[in-house]
């Protein structure tokens, strides 16, 4: 995975110089993943992942924690809302270059590794829109990481396989290779964890091989997801609290967003709760 630094006047003003967006695009398009340290206040990494890490500790009193790596999803409400985590200039702006104009966020969600976590089944999180072809087709869809914590291999770093977002051999549908596909891309080229400090964002193709890991340490590894797509994909709904509308509002992205009056019931383990509209 190749990690592409901002300059911090860049992140301070929001934007990326053509030489940063180029390595970050190349990466991208060449990885099918790309990891950009240091674009997040870590002040607003701490706040929110003590109120995360709080929230599991109260779901966990009355509920059991299925080891799923998806999590608790994140307060989806003032003051827990953060501009530079769900409206990041820095990303934005990459996302844009890839997904086009008319991007949207239609997810707002965490994939968390719980203690005692086993390997999750290697997957994808989206199948290729016209497999078995020659070429692969740009990216359509990618999603947004945001480790809340420091991520190495004992809390439960992702494996990757860097490049599997331009294989085809998967049908329509399918988004688990077999044991067989992963033992040639091994020997093609090796995975890779997805170790990162806070602060960092990691943004990944959807169609990337991948899997969570066991988490060893003695606290759970909360970490945000929030996916970005073309605008012509289909989607539904991320319920917010009213009064973000405002706080949403963004010239390139569009958060698909349905206001509910408050307080929204998030301390549930699954990803944004999508509405259909």
């Amino acid at each position: 995975m190749q990690f592409v630094e901002i300059p911090s006047r860049d992140v301070e003003a929001g934007v990326v110089n053509a030489a940063r967006m180029d390595a970050a695009l190349r990466a991208f398009e060449e990885d099918g993943v790309v990891a950009l340290p240091g674009i997040v206040n870590t002040d607003h990494i701490a706040a929110l992942g003590e109120k995360m890490l709080d929230d599991i500790r109260v779901y966990a009193e009355t509920n059991e924690i299925g080891n799923n790596y998806q999590g608790l999803r994140p307060p989806p409400c003032h003051p827990h809302l953060y501009a530079d985590i769900v409206l990041n200039e820095i990303v934005i702006a990459i996302s844009h270059r890839i997904l086009g104009d008319g991007l949207r966020q239609v997810t707002y969600g965490a994939n968390t590794a719980f203690v005692g976590s086993k390997p999750q089944r290697v997957h994808t999180d989206s199948s290729q829109l016209w497999p078995h072809l020659k070429r692969p087709t740009p990216c359509s869809a990618l999603v947004v990481n945001i480790p809340l914590v420091d991520v190495d291999v004992e809390n439960g770093a992702t494996i990757c396989w860097p490049g599997t977002h331009h294989d085809s051999q998967l049908a329509r549908g399918e988004r688990f290779p077999t044991e067989e596909m992963r033992a040639e891309r091994e020997a093609k080229r090796p995975s890779e964890r997805v170790e990162t400090q806070c602060g960092a964002v990691v943004m990944r193709d959807l169609r990337l091989w991948h899997g969570g890991m066991p988490n060893t340490s003695d606290t759970p590894r909360p970490m945000l997801a929030m996916v970005h797509q073309c605008g012509w994909l289909n989607s539904g709904g991320i319920e917010f609290e009213k009064g973000t509308e405002e706080f949403l509002e963004h010239p390139t992205l569009t958060t698909d967003a349905v206001f509910v009056d408050g307080p929204v019931d998030y301390m549930q383990q699954g990803h944004s709760r999508p509405r259909r509209r």
